[in-house]
């Protein structure tokens, strides 16, 4: 069964450095945003993150942290837990266990791939600051499904080479400051 989406899902990425343009982001989200939100941090399995505190207290969108299945709502915003990935499934978010053997964070792609499977032309990625190379795959998946693709301005990014890497790798539909990346976000939630 295939799920009908009525409103866009927007999957944003970011590692080291990536806070403070998230933050940024999501500040300037309107309480009738009319999409829905999930943010995918790379993080340390073993860390501990109270990023949806964090972001709870920018927004009057509500936080929901997900560490199990979350039906996805539009005016929300995600929060994907701890060394974990999630990918997205007939309109729920299913999150499972990172493989703590894997070197490399793949936690963006993993979720792209399938944001573009399941929302098809309603998906839109967007990459903020990072060191690694996650999000390229999953950026072309969303792409080849006439989604949207937003990378942050690497002149603006505290570690440019996650954005940079995509840029070089994929053709982004845009490629802004954390501002206008907001602006843009909006603008297209807004076309249908």
């Amino acid at each position: 069964m295939t799920h009908n989406y009525t409103f866009d899902v927007v999957g944003i990425g970011l590692s080291a450095g990536g806070l403070t343009p998230l933050l940024e982001i999501v500040t300037k989200l309107p309480a009738d945003f009319k999409g829905a939100l999930v943010i995918l941090s790379h993080l340390p399995i073993n860390n501990n993150s109270n990023l949806d505190q964090i972001l709870a207290k920018k927004t009057d969108l509500k936080v929901i942290p997900v560490s199990t299945i979350e039906y996805v709502e539009c005016g929300r915003i995600y929060v994907l837990s701890v060394g974990k990935e999630m990918v997205l499934k007939d309109g729920f978010l299913h999150v499972r266990e990172r493989n703590p053997d894997d070197k490399i964070n793949k936690t963006i792609d993993v979720f792209f791939e399938s944001l573009a499977a399941d929302a098809k032309e309603r998906s839109l990625g967007v990459i903020l600051s990072g060191a690694g190379h996650d999000g390229i795959k999953g950026a072309k998946n969303i792409e080849d499904q006439n989604g949207l693709i937003i990378v942050q301005d690497p002149e603006t990014a505290a570690f440019p080479l996650m954005p940079s890497g995509l840029i070089a790798n994929d053709h982004p539909d845009y490629i802004l400051s954390p501002d206008d990346i907001a602006k843009k976000i909006i603008s297209w939630l807004q076309r249908s």
